[in-house]
């Protein structure tokens, strides 16, 4: 689906600032919105109910953007998908640390991550394909219904057969000034971050070719991911390697055309280290609260820099958006290293 909605925006008429606002409001909220799930999932315990009713708000907003034919009504569809992956993520991200034992959240976070992308290229690849044999993006949407109503399915057959049941702690977990610290990294990090749907946005008026941009960062994040699963386990000095990826991401989006592929890489590498070594420092921090809350201010970070660079875009001035994305990214660097260091 999000490698079909930034075309599917340029075509029913929206700026760079709309789709820009519309990805970082989106997963904003979704990121925002884990304050209140990750306390509640542990509050309640069991964690299965949660990741249900995720996955089932997913397939609907999907089916949904097939019948979509107004701007704001694709932006509301966005925002329901970004709120069905909050319900759902601290509360499957809690079964997956459980499911690696004790010293490999970096192992497990990684093997999730990657077997994730699998799928996620499975369904860009087909998203290209169609697009460049001219179907519409409701086709597209239509066709993506069918695997999510077989993840529902192979989600089911996990929860009866994989036994990983943990057990809520409740009354909540406790959340230490450590979660906050390496929350305002994470909100930086995210502020420093380009959203992929700008460097498709610019390539909208090739709708395939901005499919296969985004594909390029999928099928990056499963070395990306595996790679920095391992290695977080090893050393915990792999936490400062986000900050650096932004900086070059900048770069490459001012620099516009054949390396927006490259910034598509780039791109990968931040956003598996968002979902990799991010959660597996979070998860050691406290349970699915702590996870909420980094997640959370990672997402509010991805809100500011979505309208803001969108709006640089719509109005030529990339070096702003260099300017903007170092400096963040610069003040991440400091405060993690402060964490790792201390």
């Amino acid at each position: 689906m999000r490698a079909v909605v930034p075309q599917y925006l340029y075509q029913l008429g929206a700026t760079a600032a709309f789709v820009g606002f519309v990805f970082g409001l989106g997963d904003a909220l979704g990121y925002a919105a884990r304050f209140a799930t990750g306390p509640l999932a542990d509050r309640r315990g069991g964690y299965w109910l949660e990741t249900f009713l995720g996955y089932g708000l997913q397939v609907a907003a999907v089916a949904g953007l097939a019948f979509a034919r107004d701007v704001w009504q694709v932006a509301s569809l966005v925002f329901l998908e970004r709120f069905s992956k909050a319900l759902r993520t601290p509360a499957r991200d809690a079964i997956i640390s459980g499911a690696g034992g004790r010293g490999s959240g970096g192992k497990a976070f990684g093997i999730h991550a990657a077997l994730d992308q699998v799928g996620a290229i499975a369904g860009v690849a087909m998203a290209t394909a169609m697009l460049y044999m001219s179907y519409a993006a409701q086709a597209v949407f239509t066709a993506a219904l069918v695997p999510g109503l077989v993840a529902l399915l192979i989600l089911y057959v996990a929860y009866r057969v994989g036994k990983v049941k943990p057990v809520g702690r409740g009354g909540g977990v406790a959340v230490g000034r450590g979660v906050f610290f390496f929350g305002a990294a994470q909100f930086l990090l995210g502020l420093s971050i380009i959203h992929i749907s700008l460097s498709m946005y610019r390539l909208a008026e090739v709708p395939w070719l901005a499919s296969l941009l985004y594909l390029v960062a999928m099928v990056a994040e499963i070395p990306a991911s595996l790679a920095l699963g391992f290695i977080y386990d090893r050393s915990h000095k792999t936490l400062l390697i986000a900050p650096l990826f932004t900086i070059l991401l900048a770069i490459s989006f001012m620099t516009g055309g054949v390396y927006l592929f490259a910034g598509a890489v780039l791109y990968a590498v931040v956003t598996s280290y968002a979902d990799v070594v991010a959660k597996a420092e979070a998860a050691k921090l406290g349970a699915a609260t702590s996870l909420g809350v980094v997640n959370a201010m990672w997402g509010l970070g991805l809100l500011v820099s979505g309208v803001l660079y969108g709006y640089f875009t719509d109005v030529g001035n990339y070096l702003a958006i260099v300017f903007t994305a170092a400096s963040s990214s610069i003040a991440s660097l400091v405060l993690i290293w402060r964490l790792v260091i201390s």
